[in-house]
């Protein structure tokens, strides 16, 4: 782990006209560190999400990300830097094989146009890189199935596996698990764990589902009315009664 934080959140505001989404949010998130950001509808998450990768520019505060002032910086810009986003609704080609799904983005990272003067090598190394990649996220045997015909959780896992095949420092995960059926959520809370674990990438995620926040998270962050209400470790966010009160309620004795 480098001693610098892989990402820089200081004092991070959004308004839209008078109505202010996010105030004076400071934090920070260390290399390979597995953090979530929870709060109640209307908390402000998605607009956090859209300010740190680019969507939105912030009223005030500042972003740096590996090193890098990214505030108010464009969202292709960030995403060469190394941050990726996933998000709520499956962004996949679906009349594409998940194996071309992967294959995409990682020509595109190793600058492999589609030259006739390239040799086979180069393309035979990206190929099996796409295979590691899928075996990785448990999908090498459906390499050559269509996307669109793929289970709900298995379309999320193939968006996963785009956002890796970039190369990413840190992927921010927007409800890796929603609508997804118990059986599949487990799988992706396992297989989420174990990219954290074998891999240098940081994840961020939100995540309604308390179950998946509290079994997955390293430190979690908590958003009440666009200010950040509390940070720790699972056992002490369950145990704060600010937390408890604003947004965990009964699920906190769960």
């Amino acid at each position: 782990m480098g001693t610098e934080p892989i990402l820089i959140v200081d004092s991070l505001s959004k308004s839209f006209g008078e109505f202010q989404v996010l105030r004076d949010v400071s934090f920070t998130v260390e290399e390979k560190e597995l953090v979530s950001l929870i709060g109640p509808n209307g908390a402000g998450k998605t607009t956090f999400y859209n300010v740190v990768t680019g969507k939105y520019k912030p009223s005030k505060g500042q972003v740096l990300f590996a090193g890098k002032d990214i505030t108010g910086s464009p969202p292709h810009r960030i995403s060469r830097l190394g941050l990726c986003r996933s998000f709520q609704i499956t962004n996949i080609f679906l009349e594409n094989t998940v194996k071309e799904n992967i294959l995409a983005p990682l020509v595109a990272y190793h600058g492999k146009g589609l030259s006739i003067w390239r040799g086979l090598n180069s393309y035979n190394q990206v190929q099996e890189e796409s295979m590691d990649l899928l075996e990785m996220l448990g999908l090498s045997n459906k390499a050559h199935q269509i996307a669109k015909y793929l289970s709900y959780g298995d379309k999320r896992l193939v968006e996963i596996g785009i956002a890796m095949a970039s190369h990413p420092k840190m992927i921010m995960l927007d409800e890796p698990t929603a609508g997804m059926t118990p059986q599949e959520t487990e799988r992706m809370i396992s297989i989420i764990q174990r990219l954290n674990r074998e891999t240098d990438i940081t994840f961020f995620l939100t995540e309604h589902d308390m179950k998946v926040v509290f079994s997955i998270a390293q430190r979690i962050l908590v958003l009440h009315q666009g200010s950040l209400l509390a940070q720790g470790t699972p056992r002490e966010i369950k145990d704060n009664p600010q937390v408890r009160q604003a947004y965990l309620g009964e699920s906190a004795d769960a």
